[in-house]
């Protein structure tokens, strides 16, 4: 089962996703569970970081990266929908926002890319989540239902720092951390996959009563993270090609998780069905960031 499940995650991913629209009760789960499994994710994640080089890392550009694109874009974003499509611009406000996934890495390892500049993308996007997300949704007033500054970074605050404060506390016991570092991948799709069941769940009566209206958020969703892939190449530019890897890569293959959890939480139900139509998006990064690299194969 693990070997299937770590190397189909895309078929993983498409039974949550069936889960969520037709598995009785899963619906009447509260929306907090949710939280409870992504710091269940960001734990098991944090065992990762143990594969990282951090002195072959180029600071500066990690925070020029990060300052564009977490900041300068999804404000930028949020204007150009907010004019051609203002029904989606809160949604897509918030993806943008969602930091770098702890999986990056691995995806950028997989296509060639830089692990150690990956992983301080990682650090670096989740531990200024809990601030910046917070932040912007306060000085952006005209956002529709846009919630409490304070509960939304007491929610990222369980959800990320409160796991890794754990994990920094259980780290050096030797069998369980070889432990999650073997079967971290295997947990951390089921996870997510969780989540994305019960955001589904959670959404059950609008999708499938109306399933020609998820067409045009799943185009934008499709658009948006090929945007991200292609403005982390171009942030990446004129440094060696496995860093623009690594860029394209912590720039596209963000959180989802941490974006499903907030919109359960504190968002209303367009926000929360972009953000369960996002899944699908994501589960189509790997095919997405492969065909972007063959047409700049330098």
């Amino acid at each position: 089962m693990r070997r299937f499940v770590e190397h189909h995650f895309h078929l993983i991913l498409i039974f949550a996703c069936l889960a969520g629209l037709f598995l009785p009760g899963l619906d009447r789960l509260p929306s907090r569970t949710a939280m409870a499994m992504l710091m269940a994710l960001m734990f098991v994640s944090c065992y990762r970081l143990r594969e990282s080089n951090f002195a072959s890392i180029s600071w500066p550009s990690v925070l020029r990266f990060y300052l564009l694109r977490f900041v300068a874009l999804p404000a930028a974003l949020w204007l150009a929908v907010h004019w051609l499509a203002p029904r989606y611009a809160t949604a897509v406000f918030l993806l943008a926002q969602v930091p770098s996934g702890v999986a990056s890495p691995a995806f950028a390892a997989i296509f060639g890319g830089a692990v150690a500049p990956a992983f301080a993308i990682v650090i670096v996007s989740e531990f200024a989540a809990p601030f910046l997300i917070p932040l912007q949704f306060s000085w952006e007033s005209s956002v529709a239902v846009a919630p409490a500054p304070l509960a939304l970074f007491i929610t990222m605050v369980w959800c990320i720092f409160v796991p890794m404060l754990v994990w920094a506390v259980v780290r050096h016991h030797r069998k369980s951390a070889d432990y999650f570092h073997a079967q971290g991948k295997f947990f951390s799709i089921l996870l997510v996959a969780f989540i994305i069941a019960l955001a589904i769940a959670k959404q059950r009566s609008i999708i499938l009563g109306n399933l020609p209206g998820l067409i045009e958020p799943l185009v934008i969703v499709l658009c948006c993270f090929a945007g991200f892939v292609a403005f982390g190449w171009l942030l990446g530019h004129g440094r060696p090609r496995p860093e623009r890897i690594a860029y394209a890569a912590c720039s596209g293959f963000n959180n989802a998780a941490l974006g499903v959890s907030l919109a359960l939480l504190h968002f209303g139900p367009d926000v929360i069905l972009f953000t369960a139509v996002s899944e699908i998006g994501w589960a189509l990064l790997p095919l997405m960031l492969r065909t972007f690299l063959r047409f700049f194969p330098r």
